[in-house]
């Protein structure tokens, strides 16, 4: 039913069996097992695209809502077994993955050495609707100022930490001797963001324009070592998170916002109801490694910030 699923999402056999690290001939091979069961087609196969049938559209209506409830079974029987046994499936977005993950998985595995853990890469909206179809336990998500998730009754989120926004600047830069930068100071620069496809590049445009000017985007990657490295090279500044600037580059400042400090605001994500034991290990695991970390200021913090008036 997930792989029905996938085929009525992205349109072709081709194009599910690469979301759901399947060959195409095993998806294939899963529909007509689906409809030998079901008895009645439930797709039309068109030369580069397949379409669901009638009895195909009603199945994948309930298909959400069966894989919760097989999911939040399963929560159910690994909470009668404790930690003894059963898999844990995580999700997460690059900066937390290279940077609080390693850790904390590291550290849950020395504790709970049965429990089998998986970790993907995915951003906030595709991790959460993984989440909702049963396809992950617990996800690290984000939202920037300016930006935030949507809200949704089907997910709980657990506060994990606000990761402070820095304004980037090559070294030397005019700006770059303050202990905090005004966004209005670089309202003439050329800016770095990400790709219209992240929502940090919403991020990046709202901002600026609460500053009151509307920002040249003249560089676009999803690739923070690439923001650093164009910024080291003097052709524009950025904006990024404490958690992207671990290591700056050589030629690079970060300083902190002035007048209005931004953030963005990272949670746990899992199922309502559905916090099984090996999730509420990990998150106490995560949230461990999170306040040891900030016990070592990244290279971004710098000294303390006093107030700009």
């Amino acid at each position: 039913m997930r792989v029905l699923s996938a085929v009525a999402e992205h349109g072709s056999i081709a194009a599910a069996a690469q979301a759901l690290a399947f060959t195409p001939s095993a998806v294939s091979q899963q529909i007509a097992t689906l409809e030998r069961e079901a008895g009645v087609a439930l797709v039309e196969r068109g030369p580069r695209s397949v379409r669901l049938t009638e009895a195909g559209r009603v199945l994948v209506a309930h298909t959400d809502g069966i894989v919760a409830s097989l999911a939040a079974a399963e929560a159910e029987i690994q909470a009668i077994a404790g930690l003894r046994g059963g898999m844990l499936r995580l999700s997460s977005f690059p900066t937390a993955y290279a940077t609080i993950m390693p850790r904390a998985i590291g550290e849950f595995r020395r504790r709970h050495p049965a429990v089998e853990l998986t970790l993907t890469e995915a951003d906030a909206l595709a991790s959460i609707g993984r989440i909702k179809s049963g396809e992950l336990d617990l996800a690290l998500v984000y939202e920037y100022d300016f930006v935030p998730l949507p809200e949704d009754d089907s997910v709980e989120r657990t506060h994990l930490l606000d990761d402070p926004i820095r304004v980037v600047l090559p070294r030397g830069h005019r700006v770059a001797k303050r202990r905090a930068v005004r966004l209005d100071e670089l309202a003439d620069e050329s800016w770095i963001s990400s790709t219209p496809r992240s929502s940090c590049y919403e991020f990046v445009a709202r901002a600026c324009r609460a500053a009151g000017f509307e920002p040249n985007i003249g560089f676009e990657s999803d690739d923070h070592g690439v923001w650093q490295g164009l910024v080291a090279a003097g052709v524009g500044v950025a904006l990024a998170p404490d958690l992207a600037l671990e290591t700056l580059y050589p030629g690079v400042e970060a300083r902190p916002v002035a007048l209005s400090p931004l953030k963005r605001r990272v949670f746990a994500v899992h199922r309502t109801g559905g916090r099984s034991p090996a999730i509420e290990a990990m998150l106490e695991v995560i949230a461990e490694t999170i306040a040891a970390r900030e016990e070592q200021p990244s290279a971004a913090s710098g000294p303390p910030l006093v107030s700009l008036r």
